[in-house]
């Protein structure tokens, strides 16, 4: 598969990411999964923040510089969100944080209906649903690859629950939080036209899921780790893409 297809397949993290079709064989490159994921823990949050542009309907608006900027707020946004919560629950454990808020919070094995899987999303009000296949196939990677310490032995199921909490409180905040209030004007005559920029809401989310958990490395990493579990060689495709972007993001 090239990076064209894997970046078909994956559109986003977390309720936009999809896995492919179930019984696709693989069909290109596939390098070990350990050596990327030590490589993809030690990229910054401009990094990513970069690779969540790359996603962005409207990033040929933006320069370098702009986007930068743009990624240090959308950080800033979910780590000062997580900071609120954590000091309102006294804890910093997403499952016990969405009990207390009242959410709803499903796990089926795989989302019903459809030839494609995704890992979770969150539906307004108040519901959460994390498909449990892509986890426990994650996990199972995590032990047979030796990646506990590498990935500092996260949860994966909390991490996937803490983004989808941020979208939840996106949701409750849509009028004054940062990832939903900023917007770019598109064009003036004969109307103002502004619109949202999606991307930043999913770099806050990642910066919220990482305050949460306390980890140091950017949930992003879950990108490649959860796709590896269906179809190593759109994992690698896919890795293969992010360091591509992290590269001529530097030049």
């Amino acid at each position: 598969m090239n990076r064209e297809g894997a970046k078909r397949l994956v559109q986003g993290f977390l309720g936009k990411q999809q896995a492919p079709d179930f019984g696709l064989e693989e069909t290109g490159k596939i390098l070990p999964l350990g050596p990327m994921m030590e490589k993809l823990v030690k990229l910054s949050e401009a990094e990513f923040g970069m690779y969540a542009w790359s996603r962005e309907p409207l990033e040929g608006k933006f320069d370098r510089e702009q986007k930068l900027r743009y990624i240090l707020e959308a950080g800033r946004c979910g780590r000062e969100e997580a900071a609120l919560l954590k000091a309102e629950n006294k804890t910093g454990d997403p499952n016990i944080i969405a009990n207390k808020m009242g959410l709803k919070v499903f796990t089926p094995d795989i989302p019903l209906g459809g030839g494609h899987v995704i890992f979770a999303q969150y539906v307004e009000p108040d519901e959460v649903t994390i498909f449990m296949d892509g986890v426990e196939r994650a996990e199972r990677l995590i032990a047979d690859h030796s990646l506990g310490g590498i990935l500092e032995h996260v949860d994966v199921k909390s991490l996937l629950l803490a983004h989808e909490i941020f979208h939840w409180i996106e949701y409750c905040k849509e009028d004054s939080i940062y990832t939903r209030t900023e917007k770019v004007e598109l064009w003036k005559r004969p109307f103002s036209n502004k619109s949202r920029l999606v991307c930043l809401g999913e770099i806050a989310g990642m910066e919220f899921a990482r305050e949460m958990l306390g980890i140091s490395f950017s949930p992003y990493v879950l990108d490649v780790l959860l796709m590896y579990g269906y179809q190593e060689d759109a994992a690698t495709a896919l890795y293969e893409e992010i360091m591509e972007i992290v590269q001529m993001a530097a030049e």
